[in-house]
Formats: C-alpha cells, sequence, structure tokens
C-alpha cells in the first residue's frame, strides 16, 4: 500500500471528515471509497465505449425497448414507502 499527501482546501477537508464521521468511517477510509468509486466509473465508462464502437444507438434503444417489455414488475416499493423509510 502506498501513501500520499495531497493538499485540499480546509473547507472541503472538513466538509469531508463531517461525511466520514457521519458514516462511521476514517477519513483516509473515505477517500479510498471516493477514489474508487470514480476509477471504476471511468473505467466503465470506456468498456462501454469500446463495447457500443460502431453500433447503431437506434437499433441499441430499439433493442433496450424490447428487454424492458419483457421483464416482470417485482415488488417495487411506493414513493410513499420510500419516504417514509427516509423519515420525510
Amino acid at each position: 500500500m502506498s501513501a500520499i499527501s495531497i493538499r485540499l482546501p480546509d473547507d472541503l477537508k472538513e466538509k469531508a471528515m463531517r461525511l466520514a464521521k457521519k458514516k462511521n468511517m476514517s477519513f483516509n477510509g473515505l477517500v479510498n471509497y471516493w477514489l474508487q468509486a470514480a476509477v471504476m466509473q471511468e473505467e466503465t465508462v470506456e468498456w462501454m465505449k469500446r463495447r457500443l464502437k460502431g453500433k447503431n444507438p437506434e437499433l441499441l434503444i430499439s433493442e433496450l425497448g424490447k428487454f424492458l417489455q419483457k421483464t416482470k414488475h417485482g415488488d417495487e416499493p411506493t414513493l410513499s414507502e420510500i419516504q417514509q423509510v427516509m423519515g420525510k
């Protein structure tokens, strides 16, 4: 594992430290989580670009529509159930 030093604006560091505390994480754990998420997002976008290169967008949308028509609805929570769980 590598150790690095980074410079952050004071207000960003304070906000991130409060968020880490709220999530019951260390500041280092939170930064690792964010960095990992950002890298995974970039890798996913690049993978999708490679997979979709040269594909016809209209055909892809049509195929997605066909797929969605075949899916069956489950027991998704209603908006009011979600709000109740979130305390709103």
